[in-house]
């Protein structure tokens, strides 16, 4: 709160206004007064205000702004202090701030967005695995105990597969004749294919306001 003093006792010549004399003023809090004389100095018109809950004010005529009733309105409050003397007026002093605000508008211009696709070859050589088996026969010519035959089994990365054949001596008798070992070989070979990818590529192209018309049409 803005304390302003204003004089309510100096005398000044006054002017006569049928327009203002008399008329009703209205502050900003909705009390009531009238204008009860004017005055002219050097450089503005002054009027004396009479409110129905303060002494007389004094304010530049510029404030007072006619409303459609005839009713003329102060754009601030008036307000007695009470720890002030009568000759003290409270007067508020309001400041404008400046909001900005930001909007999306149409420029006119329109942006074209074609999508087109193109091949390209590409070679993918990448290693496979590939297995080789080698078959090896193995003479053993062993006589083999009949409660105890060899069985298939492996050595490494070697099946060995036993081979029996009975054969007649003076006593019958289990004869291990040959062994078969597989062996797994392993290698790496290239088998270069080739594969057709596609990629996107964007375009954007801008058009006028007359060419996007032509184009609804």
């Amino acid at each position: 709160m803005v304390v302003a003093l204003f004089d309510c006792m100096k005398d000044k010549s006054t002017i006569s206004d049928d327009s203002l004399l008399q008329a009703r003023v209205v502050d900003a809090h909705g009390r009531m007064g009238s204008v009860v004389s004017l005055e002219k100095t050097a450089t503005e018109g002054l009027a004396w205000i009479q409110l129905d809950c303060c002494p007389k004010i004094r304010i530049p005529l510029h404030l007072l702004s006619q409303q459609p009733n005839g009713v003329y309105r102060l754009p601030f409050s008036v307000d007695v202090s009470p720890e002030k003397n009568d000759h003290q007026i409270a007067i508020p002093v309001r400041q404008e701030e400046l909001h900005i605000e930001k909007r999306q508008v149409e420029t006119g211009q329109a942006v074209l967005v074609q999508k087109t696709v193109s091949e390209r070859e590409q070679v993918v050589d990448e290693p496979v695995m590939h297995a080789d088996m080698e078959i090896e026969r193995v003479a053993v010519g062993n006589i083999v105990d009949q409660s105890a035959l060899p069985s298939t089994r492996y050595e490494g990365d070697t099946l060995v597969i036993p081979v029996l054949e009975e054969v007649v001596i003076v006593q019958r008798q289990t004869l291990l004749k040959e062994e078969i070992r597989i062996t797994r070989h392993r290698r790496e070979v290239h088998l270069p294919q080739t594969f057709v990818l596609r990629s996107e590529h964007i375009t954007v192209q801008r058009i006028r306001e007359d060419e996007k018309d032509e184009a609804s049409e």
